[in-house]
């Protein structure tokens, strides 16, 4: 990475697109997780819920709530018009009491970022029942439940797999903090130079941060910097440019390339795709994608008991001068999710048979993509 990053990585925290289970509202998921997370952020939904049983939530606190969201959404939202829209619906909710009879704060909060959706087509906009923890209480929990470490789930590099034909598979299901993942994203982007192909499967992946998917973008590039995407800010006048940093060691920068995408892939992991896609450097192959552009600097505190993520931020390719919010990246092939895999890997062998020079290894591909045909 160049040293742009710096900076930006001090001044915000870029790119978060899908939340922590434990910050979540009761009808959102967090598909990346595996088996084992998803049991334990149910667990703590339910202790969440008993929790909020236990809150009388009255309706002062409901205006003094909506008046602080209105506040936050008029000074940071993105989108000034689509703010607006969002701060008249509250206040005729606070004028009209229109939700007045919602009195488990829980539920509160998925309506009101229910409608908030509704109002502004961003699925990144969401408010969220966290009542701040005693320090008693905080220990109890944390001794009684804890989620697994980022570290468990390898910073979101599911895994490395050689396909046939020497074509290198890498998933990828989040891209987590640069400075905590660096040494890790190394590794599995230096594996991929001994493969004629490579596949980033991006189809669970709702996204990250910023920096660690320019990092790898990084890999895929020549000795010269390329300009791949750029992040405007609401409250920041100048816009954020970002170029690759070519002085990476054991790149794929020759290689054939193919992303798959899916239906939740989603912020950041579409960033990627849509830059690659629109620097023709890949092929991206499978459904479109989730459609969100947008960003924020974190999960902020409104009262005692609710927090918000407010998008602040979005962003836009230096190329078409807009980005994929609310229209998904449109693959260039469209495949079926449970077929894109192996779509992927078949095109991948074709692009290699072209250019294979070697006849005893020209056989060989021909040959595993006649028995994928066949399957």
């Amino acid at each position: 990475m160049t040293v742009k990053w710096t900076a930006i990585e001090q001044k915000i925290k870029l790119g978060f697109c899908l939340l922590h289970p434990k910050r979540k509202p009761a009808q959102m998921k967090r598909r990346h997780l595996l088996i084992t997370a998803s049991v334990l952020s149910i667990l703590i939904y339910c202790s969440q819920a008993v929790h909020a049983q236990a809150i009388h939530f009255t309706a002062i606190e409901q205006d003094i709530l909506i008046d602080k969201l209105i506040d936050k959404i008029q000074s940071d939202y993105i989108i000034v018009d689509q703010g607006e829209k969002a701060i008249a619906y509250l206040n005729k909710v606070k004028i009209n009491k229109s939700l007045a009879a919602i009195s488990d704060p829980q539920t509160f909060a998925a309506t009101l970022t229910d409608q908030l959706r509704k109002i502004t087509a961003d699925k990144h906009l969401a408010v969220f029942f966290e009542p701040v923890k005693l320090p008693k209480e905080e220990n109890r929990k944390e001794n009684a439940l804890k989620l697994p470490g980022k570290e468990r789930y390898n910073y979101g590099f599911e895994k490395i797999e050689r396909l046939e034909g020497n074509i290198g598979l890498i998933q990828i299901n989040q891209f987590a903090n640069l400075n905590e993942a660096k040494s890790v994203a190394e590794k599995y982007m230096m594996a991929l130079k001994n493969f004629d192909a490579i596949i980033i499967d991006l189809r669970q992946n709702g996204g990250g941060q910023t920096p660690m998917m320019a990092f790898i973008a990084n890999y895929f590039f020549g000795d010269t910097t390329v300009h791949f995407t750029d992040l405007e800010w609401r409250n920041n006048p100048k816009l954020i440019e970002v170029w690759t940093d070519p002085h990476v060691t054991d790149k794929s920068d020759g290689k054939d390339l193919i992303i798959i995408v899916g239906k939740n892939t989603f912020s950041a992991a579409e960033d990627f795709a849509y830059a690659m896609q629109q620097l023709k450097r890949a092929t991206i192959v499978g459904e479109t994608t989730g459609g969100g552009a947008h960003m924020g600097t974190g999960i902020q505190r409104l009262t005692n008991l609710f927090t918000v993520f407010i998008p602040s931020g979005r962003s836009l390719n230096p190329i078409t001068k807009t980005n994929w919010e609310n229209i998904g990246v449109i693959p260039d092939v469209k495949v079926a999710d449970e077929n894109a895999l192996k779509a992927a890997h078949m095109m991948s062998l074709r692009h290699l048979i072209i250019t294979e020079k070697d006849a005893y290894w020209l056989t060989k591909l021909k040959h595993v993509l006649e028995v994928l045909t066949k399957q």
